[in-house]
């Protein structure tokens, strides 16, 4: 398992681009993670916003598991040395590109040599930049997702080059500059979060019963990758005693001894032993990842069907954006940038 493997190999007419990292605040190359290892102890990690971060990787024809950049409440600014196809997702709301402003959510053409700045974001914390081809790096398990526990990942610091194998040649890029409009899909942010969630087995723990869950509570500092834990009242449990170890899934809302909430995000451990209240629907773990301590979060209770319902809907939007990038791409004579 603690094997590092290449993340690629080179194709033919692929091209080597350098991005030189000016400015990196906290900054990781990222993927979807290790889904379905749970039975090795494997948690699966990966980027927070998985809908963000294929979303980038869809808007510059790649394969939504390719890596990413993701910034975490930070700029991040990076010079390429050859001409790149770019988009920047998440929380961010724009991008400057050589001192010019535009939007992100979609396909952007990147001078060779250009500046490229990612401010940080005022709502929302998790921003994602894809890049058409392939980022160099290794990777465990299949995944370049970083993992605490396998003291595992690529944290990108300032001064650091990094190199992207691409097909977007300078003869792809052309002399005229392409303008594209998917307005694909994306949230907007703010400092309250309302997320959607089923009801866990252990409800009936909660002296308040599904009342309890009903009242706007607020992320706390002592917030990661692994959980985020929130403030509330009124969380007091009537059934005493401990929960034997069991499996929980991303998006659990646990009630620990000391009266607080814990939502178990992507790089929860596989098993824990505190009593599930609820369980995020996944466009809500997305939306989670997001919040900021401080910011506020509602939490609602819907029924299974209109959960599925919800998915559904979030992979409707991205087929849709696949399917018109990929007609925009071919219509200009791209072909070779789709994954």
């Amino acid at each position: 398992m603690g094997k590092l493997e290449s993340l690629f190999s080179p194709g033919e007419n692929m091209i080597a681009v350098s991005l030189v990292i000016e400015r990196a605040g906290y900054a990781v190359i990222q993927d979807l993670g290790r889904p379905g290892l749970a039975k090795l102890g494997v948690s699966a990690n990966g980027a927070g916003d998985q809908v963000s971060a294929r979303m980038a990787n869809i808007l510059v024809g790649n394969s939504e598991s390719s890596p990413v950049i993701e910034v975490i409440s930070s700029e991040f600014v990076f010079t390429p040395d050859c001409d790149s196809l770019m988009s920047v997702t998440g929380a961010a709301r724009t991008v400057f590109i050589a001192d010019l402003p535009h939007d992100t959510h979609e396909t952007i053409v990147v001078g060779a040599g250009s500046r490229v700045v990612v401010p940080g974001s005022e709502f929302g914390q998790r921003t994602y930049i894809g890049l058409n081809g392939k980022l160099q790096g290794d990777q465990i398990l299949g995944s370049v997702a970083p993992d605490g526990f396998l003291e595992f990942g690529q944290r990108l610091t300032s001064g650091l080059k990094i190199e992207l194998q691409s097909n977007f040649t300078q003869e792809a890029s052309g002399n005229d500059l392409p303008v594209f409009r998917f307005s694909a899909l994306h949230e907007t942010y703010s400092h309250h979060f309302n997320l959607a969630a089923t009801i866990g087995p252990d409800i009936s723990r909660l002296k308040n019963g599904e009342q309890a869950i009903a009242q706007e509570f607020q992320v706390l500092p002592q917030s990661d990758h692994v959980g985020m834990r929130l403030s509330g009242t009124g969380l007091d449990l009537d059934t005493a005693g401990e929960i034997l170890s069991r499996g929980v899934p991303i998006g659990a809302v646990e009630v620990p001894p000391s009266g607080e909430l814990i939502i178990l995000l992507r790089g929860r451990l596989v098993t824990a032993g505190y009593p599930v209240v609820a369980v995020l629907t996944k466009g809500s773990i997305d939306k989670v990842s997001q919040a900021r301590p401080g910011d506020q979060i509602s939490i609602s209770l819907i029924e299974m069907d209109k959960a599925q319902v919800e998915l559904q809907e979030i992979e409707s939007k991205l087929t849709n954006t696949k399917t018109r990038v990929k007609n925009a791409f071919i219509s200009r004579g791209w072909q070779a940038l789709l994954s």
